[in-house]
């Protein structure tokens, strides 16, 4: 008897949860309550629920990108149609009747689009600079106190992923967007540049001469160079190569990188030598000088250890001196012959400086000191020339312009591949979990009837008694 009465809440404890099970299916339409219901469809689940996310994740990242490239291009398309608005008024300035007033309108009018243009280029999305390159955290134009804009950015494109680990260029940089190239050169061809002209390489470098680094900044320099502050203080490595010291106690924490050496942290406002005096930049000389040499910067900044002799061939004084002097307003320089094979240098000219060179033109000054009257036929002869610039400018922004357009596409399509994953997972995911609703349904009635069953049986065993049962 008591076996009996074991056997059957054994039954009984083995239909409530089936009872339990086939509740939740139909409440839920899924067929795992646990995981342990079904190691199979567990396993399968887990694989479609990370592949939803991940995909999803991925989605997110480029919908964040095709904001930023829509704001790239827009940008883009408003700087070409105001160099259109530029080149327009500067041929109107050329004509016969035009008077010095209403030149200086025409000056007032392109100051204006000037200062267009720099808050275009620091278009800020969501604290993401748009234009910065890799540091995007950073204004990448700034401005110095006598109204000269300059490019602080670098050259890294943002990428965006398309695939779980396959990732694809996006926007474009300062360098595409708001500069033009004025010379380039390859194996056995030397480049040539202004002082006011950055270097980039087809790898995404940068060149430059040693550098000047000041608050908030990180010195990049070699061992044998000269190492001096704003104070002229020289500052020389200690025996272990691991500091830069003064020789009056103070001292700076540096790292090696490629053969040189890089400050360790940025120089702090208010940093003071050994003798308590206040320090707010450094400068790295060559050991060369006073011979020229540009060095080649990584895409972070940080020096490579490639370098290239440079030879200054105009003094930049106004003055033609014969040979390449050919009397600019800034001086000129000329590289060494390139010797790696695969590198491909070019010169970017910053438009910014084209726009102020037209704007003192048409004010009637001279651009020598901006102060000085020119007369009209100068001033004509300049804006003639500068006409050729701003074309320039104009074709370095449409090819950024058409690389946008390329990128977005890429990033676009990628969207539409991305999204028809996400749904055939979750449709996987769906039929994977979900519960047989008919078969669940069957299950229900036979566990109705069996419930019965067992309750009858146990009806009929109370009314059981020893005398009934030795009959």
């Amino acid at each position: 008897m008591i076996n009996i009465t074991d056997q059957m809440l054994f039954n009984l404890s083995n239909l409530n949860k089936e009872n339990v099970r086939i509740n939740y299916q139909l409440s839920t339409g899924k067929v795992l309550q646990q995981g342990s219901d079904d190691s199979a469809v567990f396993s399968k689940e887990l694989y479609f629920d990370d592949k939803i996310r991940v995909y999803e994740g991925v989605h997110q990242q480029i919908k964040r990108a095709m904001t930023l490239n829509d704001s790239v291009d827009s940008t883009l398309a408003n700087v070409k149609l105001e160099l259109d608005v530029i080149k327009t008024s500067m041929l109107k300035t050329l004509n016969a009747g035009m008077q010095q007033s209403d030149k200086l309108a025409v000056a007032t009018e392109i100051e204006g689009i000037k200062e267009n243009f720099f808050a275009w280029a620091n278009t800020n999305i969501n604290n993401e600079y748009i234009f910065a390159g890799s540091n995007s955290t950073q204004q990448p134009f700034v401005k110095d106190a006598n109204g000269k804009i300059s490019y602080v950015g670098d050259n890294v494109l943002k990428q965006v992923p398309v695939e779980p680990n396959s990732y694809r260029d996006r926007g474009v940089t300062g360098y595409d967007a708001f500069m033009y190239t004025t010379a380039s050169a390859k194996i056995g061809e030397p480049l040539e540049f202004l002082a006011s002209e950055k270097i980039v390489d087809n790898e995404g470098n940068t060149w430059a001469f040693p550098q000047t680094s000041g608050v908030g900044e990180k010195l990049d320099f070699f061992a044998t160079d000269t190492i001096t502050d704003n104070n002229g203080t020289v500052w020389t490595l200690n025996a272990l190569d691991s500091k830069l010291e003064d020789g009056n106690g103070a001292s700076i924490d540096l790292v090696k990188f490629n053969g040189g050496y890089q400050f360790k942290n940025s120089l702090s406002d208010g940093f003071t030598d050994g003798l308590s005096v206040s320090v707010t930049s450094f400068t790295a000389t060559s050991a060369s000088a006073p011979a020229l040499e540009v060095r080649q910067y990584d895409k972070y900044g940080n020096l490579t250890g490639e370098v290239l002799a440079v030879t200054e061939i105009d003094n930049g004084d106004g003055i033609v001196d014969g040979g390449d002097d050919t009397g600019l307003l800034e001086p000129k320089y000329r590289t060494a012959n390139v010797t790696d094979p695969t590198l491909i240098m070019e010169t970017k000219h910053n438009i910014f400086n084209d726009l102020d060179d037209i704007i003192t033109t048409l004010n009637g000054k001279s651009l020598t000191d901006g102060v000085t009257p020119i007369t009209e036929a100068e001033q004509n002869e300049i804006i003639r020339s500068m006409l050729d610039k701003v074309t320039a400018s104009f074709d370095a922004v449409n090819i950024a312009h058409s690389k946008v357009g390329s990128r977005n596409k890429i990033i676009s399509d990628a969207s539409v591949n991305i999204s028809a994953k996400i749904t055939n997972f979750n449709i996987l995911s769906l039929e994977n979990g979900q519960a047989n609703l008919t078969k669940v349904a069957m299950e229900a009635k036979s566990l109705e009837m069996t419930y019965t069953a067992l309750y009858s049986t146990v009806s009929r065993m109370h009314n059981l008694n020893l005398v009934n049962f030795l009959k």
